[in-house]
């Protein structure tokens, strides 16, 4: 497997910078290809998102949430899978562009409130007395 690191690591910022491209550049390649044309907005909304996305990897992992990192990181991979399968079958003849971008937003959201609520059952297991 991988190792995360550890809480409070400056490594963090690499991890989140890294997610930051990767997102940003899987969002440009969803649009590249469906022969879309892309002007400065669509790159700064792409940015936006990318940025959304990257910290919260970032920032929960930083305050040692890894199962929070672990879930939702997994589905904005299962997003990003789909958002490019979206754009290479042009499944949706025509709404290709918008419903890619919005099965990859709808993923990654139910990834996080599955991620926040995996955290809390964890924090609440350990805090349990026996």
């Amino acid at each position: 497997m991988f190792k995360l690191p550890k809480s409070r690591s400056k490594q963090w910022y690499i991890v989140s910078t890294f997610s930051f491209f990767l997102f940003l550049c899987m969002l440009v390649v969803s649009r590249l290809l469906l022969n879309m044309d892309m002007d400065f907005n669509q790159l700064v909304g792409f940015a936006i998102i990318s940025l959304i996305l990257s910290c919260l990897i970032g920032i929960g992992g930083f305050f040692g949430k890894t199962t929070f990192v672990i879930i939702s990181f997994a589905f904005f991979i299962i997003g990003m899978i789909y958002m490019l399968f979206i754009s290479i079958t042009d499944l949706h003849d025509g709404w290709s562009d918008i419903t890619s971008i919005i099965s990859f937003l709808t993923i990654s959201l139910f990834g996080v409130v599955i991620g926040v609520i995996a955290e809390i059952i964890r924090t609440l297991l350990k805090k349990k007395p026996k």
